[in-house]
């Protein structure tokens, strides 16, 4: 890396060269709108939309592989996203809908449940649910989905917890002293 040994005409001595470059640009036959900027700066079309129906393809995945997908840093990803209306970046909330979903998908196959048509209810209700978070990603999740997430996260520990003891592995029960 070349270093600047006397001083610059801004005063900067000694420092890399490279971080004081100049953006550039760079015409090579027809794709003239990319740019070499300085270090560190990743070179990228200057028309690179990002769209809410792009970046809403990609809720399904965390932030940093979407980011990845679509070839733009996690920071112009997370601005752009603030500029549309998408607070938080909803992956979380459409995984634990899906495997929601799942659970209560399993719980019908099983037919453990006596009403089959109100489990069936449930899972309509839910894909509803996330379908309308895939529009609006800003919404909180309704109180009914809380409890039924909440009544699935207890049944699981729950199935665990029997297996375990069960098996002979059974952690002794915690008590809290306070």
């Amino acid at each position: 890396m070349e270093r600047a040994d006397s001083k610059t005409e801004d005063g900067r001595k000694g420092l890399p060269l490279l971080c004081y470059r100049e953006e550039k640009e760079v015409s090579s036959g027809s794709n003239s709108d990319t740019k070499v900027v300085g270090a560190g700066q990743r070179a990228r079309p200057e028309e690179t939309a990002l769209t809410f129906e792009l970046v809403s393809q990609y809720f399904y995945m965390p932030i940093m592989q979407a980011a990845r997908e679509l070839n733009v840093g996690l920071t112009l990803l997370k601005k752009r996203c603030r500029e549309l209306g998408i607070p938080r970046w909803p992956h979380r909330k459409m995984k634990s809908l899906q495997s929601l979903i799942n659970n209560v998908q399993v719980l019908q196959e099983a037919g453990k449940a006596t009403g089959e048509e109100q489990l069936r209810a449930v899972v309509e209700m839910l894909q509803q649910e996330k379908q309308l978070l895939e529009q609006r990603p800003y919404v909180q999740l309704e109180e009914k989905t809380k409890r039924i997430r909440q009544a699935c996260f207890k049944a699981n520990y729950k199935k665990r917890r029997l297996l375990a003891i069960e098996a002979g592995e059974a952690p002794p029960r915690r008590t809290h002293k306070y």
